[in-house]
């Protein structure tokens, strides 16, 4: 149930912690702590509001720039080699040698440093690129990692070995995202603190090389790799949208819709603020008391705004002359036991409904 009364709940406040163009379908911000899919957000610098359907975090610094990483030996890295799945060409390349030493053929982002004792998800994009076999790992230090090898030329979970107190593989998944791409994802607990994240080629005859210190010592061929692209690290739970980074880690909106209510997508500068007030709900779904509603016209022509409960029958139908606003005052309420709807906001740039919620006994 969502409670919408406006005198008890107030506004959740953030500010943009990167710059932001006017395409993008993500918002870094500074906190995310009481947003909420729900609800609408407005960038308060430039008037912009957006919807959003997930709240991401992700851990991995340049989380799309993969050759920018360390590597170890024994690796090709080929960046910007194929289209990744937003449709960029962004997406990297990692293959073996066939130099004919058997070497850790492995890449790793160092700036982790995850909590100990906690359980985390881990996950990236990946494609085929000759037979496709690598994995994943959280590493610790010295034997503690878990890790999870992945195929995605067959799109199947291979295995998984977790090494060291406390270190645990609970969940993996392998989803295809469509033109041979695949969302591998691995939930891992971790006994200490996380060093590094690793991608690793895998052999060619999948989990017979795979050692217990989660390297993949082999001797190469030249025949084994993959495409890469958007890892991800975050806390326990399933995957969130994907998040890109940079030189930081961040959390933020995903999957956003721009310019929503009439207003226009624009570019907006980090430190900005970006409002969320709990109370401009689509729905109320419990027995309420509308006091007053206030609305707004979008001042491209006649608005019409239209109030239903949870059963279909309509409560209140306005129309709202151009570019006017509409208040209406109801002293001590009416009572709705099946709850409000807003069925119809053509032309609507915003609305209030000013409600109690009605307590039983």
């Amino acid at each position: 149930m969502t409670q919408a009364t406006r005198s008890t709940l107030m506004s959740v406040d953030s500010t943009l912690s990167e710059n932001i163009t006017a395409a993008q379908d993500y918002i870094p911000i500074a906190s995310t702590t009481n947003f909420s899919t729900s609800v609408v957000a407005e960038i308060e610098t430039t008037n912009e509001v957006v919807s959003f359907t997930d709240i991401s975090a992700n851990l991995v610094l340049y989380s799309q720039e993969i050759t920018s990483w360390s590597n170890d030996n024994g690796v090709t890295l080929t960046a910007n080699s194929t289209t990744a799945p937003d449709g960029t060409v962004t997406a990297d390349s990692m293959s073996d040698d066939n130099d004919g030493s058997a070497t850790n053929r492995i890449f790793w982002e160092n700036s982790l440093w995850t909590s100990a004792s906690t359980t985390y998800t881990l996950s990236c994009y990946a494609k085929e690129n000759l037979n496709g076999i690598f994995n994943i790992c959280v590493r610790g230090g010295g034997a503690f990692n878990a890790l999870a090898m992945f195929n995605v030329s067959t799109g199947v979970v291979v295995t998984t070995a977790a090494v060291g107190s406390g270190y645990a593989v609970t969940s993996t998944s392998i989803t295809s995202v469509g033109s041979g791409w695949y969302r591998c994802v691995m939930t891992a607990t971790v006994g200490s603190t996380i060093t590094n994240g690793r991608v690793q080629i895998g052999p060619s005859d999948g989990a017979s090389s795979l050692q217990s210190a989660g390297y993949s010592n082999y001797v190469g061929s030249g025949n084994t790799g993959v495409y890469l692209w958007g890892i991800q690290l975050e806390e326990a739970g399933a995957p969130t949208t994907y998040l890109p980074t940079t030189t930081a880690g961040l959390v933020g909106l995903t999957d956003v819709t721009r310019g929503v209510n009439g207003t226009t997508a624009t570019l907006a500068s980090s430190g900005d603020a970006i409002q969320q007030l709990p109370y401009a709900l689509s729905e109320v779904d419990m027995p309420i008391r509308l006091t007053g509603i206030s609305v707004t016209s979008d001042g491209t022509g006649a608005g019409r705004f239209t109030l239903c409960d949870k059963i279909g029958t309509t409560l209140c139908d306005i129309d709202i002359p151009d570019t006017r606003i509409y208040d209406l005052s109801f002293g001590g309420g009416i009572l709705f036991p099946n709850g409000i709807y807003v069925s119809n906001s053509d032309n609507i740039t915003a609305y209030t409904l000013y409600t109690n919620k009605l307590y039983n006994g």
